[in-house]
């Protein structure tokens, strides 16, 4: 979820996202990809092979007033990305660069991280489908 959603983002494609994440991360998406640049976005961008780390950073169960149970689990991402990023982007680590051919190729990548929680209710007769409720690509979609 978090490659193709991370893709669609860096795409605009919000569209595609309606029904994926909460309202109210669609409004903030809304507005914050309009002004980002080009660059910015395209480090949104998470390949699947190109994510190194996993981690879940909470999990919660919950009941809200009218007796519903939700689950929650917010997950942290870090991914390699190829993005023309200046070097002085605070936050965000040049991990390497491959030399294909000639050392006058040199192919940068970076390190990011991305924070998504997904929220999915467990009620009896609740669908059991999940919704992004936070998306956070520190010093990217900020």
């Amino acid at each position: 979820a978090f490659s193709v959603v991370s893709k669609q983002l860096s795409q605009c494609k919000l569209d595609l996202l309606e029904g994926l994440v909460s309202a109210e991360v669609f409004q903030v998406l809304k507005e914050k990809l309009s002004l980002l640049p080009e660059n910015h976005r395209d480090a949104l961008a998470a390949d699947i092979d190109a994510i190194m780390y996993t981690t879940e950073g909470d999990v919660r169960i919950y009941y809200d007033d009218d007796g519903r149970k939700f689950v929650s689990i917010l997950m942290r991402f870090w991914y390699l990305n190829d993005a023309n990023l200046p070097d002085e982007v605070p936050g965000e680590t040049k991990v390497f660069q491959i030399v294909f051919g000639d050392e006058s190729t040199k192919e940068k990548r970076h390190l990011l991280t991305a924070n998504y929680e997904f929220q999915r209710e467990f009620t009896e007769g609740a669908k059991p489908d999940w919704t992004i409720t936070r998306i956070e690509h520190p010093r990217l979609l900020e």
